[in-house]
């Protein structure tokens, strides 16, 4: 899969994915009071799942939007030029723990870290004011979203 997306007419940028795995573009804006004045971003991800259990995440970060910007998306031929390279790129590697004593250590200092977060959560609801609280919680959030999208 490639796609070729360019914003106002700009200089296009190419993105694909030839092997296993998923390819999508993004377009991400602010909603609520101040969404008319805040910009917006687009982006292109894929995730190559061809080495199962391990993975490669590549990230083309296209460009910064507002309203009334045009961003236009094509899906052209793999053999139609070649594709940029993504800005942010990492590999999931699980290789570590392919032993069942290793992925069993692995889920308890997961399910301990889970734990005690939840607790931190707990309390600051009780002591904190609201607005620390929500701060607290969003960064605990966080972490949990990162533990899920790149180890479990």
């Amino acid at each position: 899969m490639r796609v070729q997306v360019a914003v106002n007419d700009g200089a296009p940028v190419r993105a694909s994915l030839s092997s296993n795995g998923w390819f999508s573009v993004h377009l991400n804006f602010q909603t609520g009071d101040q969404a008319e004045s805040s910009s917006g971003s687009i982006q292109a991800v894929s995730i190559d799942c061809s080495n199962e259990p391990n993975s490669g995440h590549s990230v083309w970060d296209i460009g910064k939007l507002s309203v009334g910007d045009k961003a236009e998306i094509h899906v052209v031929p793999m053999e139609r030029q070649t594709a940029d390279r993504g800005h942010t790129i990492h590999r999931v590697t699980v290789e570590a723990i392919s032993n069942l004593d290793g992925a069993r250590r692995l889920l308890n200092a997961i399910s301990a870290c889970d734990k005690e977060l939840n607790a931190v959560i707990e309390r600051s609801q009780r002591v904190e004011p609201e607005d620390e609280f929500k701060k607290i919680a969003i960064a605990i959030g966080g972490i949990f979203t990162e533990l899920d999208r790149n180890l479990i």
